[in-house]
């Protein structure tokens, strides 16, 4: 069976590397499940779940936003923040989801970069979230 080797990488650390049979990507423009024998790629991750289908079953990581560079043989996930979802905590999420929807009603409309920055954890939040 043909495999990938995955890599996610954030800014202080190696979190992932493997091989995988399948990897379940949020990205800019929606979900994108990336296999053996992908032709190149490269887009914008987005805050969310990303699921990596290996000998070991599925893992799944809450990410931030970052770039997802996929080949044939090897995707390279570079992201701010990765956490394994097991070492998340949906309570703490839920209550920082409400916080964060509030803030971004306060927020002003003018600074879209301070907008932006309270949407990526908005994103990471909801993921939690909704993890199963």
């Amino acid at each position: 069976m043909a495999e990938l080797h995955v890599d996610i990488v954030t800014p202080s650390s190696l979190v992932f590397s493997g091989t995988a049979t399948e990897l379940v990507a949020p990205l800019w423009n929606g979900e994108a499940d990336l296999l053996p024998g992908h032709a190149l790629y490269l887009s914008l991750l987005r805050g969310g779940v990303l699921t990596v289908v290996g000998e070991r079953g599925s893992e799944r990581f809450v990410v931030g936003r970052g770039f997802v560079e996929a080949g044939p043989e090897r995707v390279t996930v570079l992201t701010e923040s990765c956490t394994p979802a097991d070492q998340v905590d949906k309570a703490q999420a839920q209550q920082e989801l409400k916080d964060l929807e509030h803030e971004m009603l306060t927020v002003n409309g003018f600074d879209s970069s301070a907008f932006d920055k309270v949407e990526e954890r908005r994103e990471r939040a909801q993921a939690v979230v909704e993890l199963p």
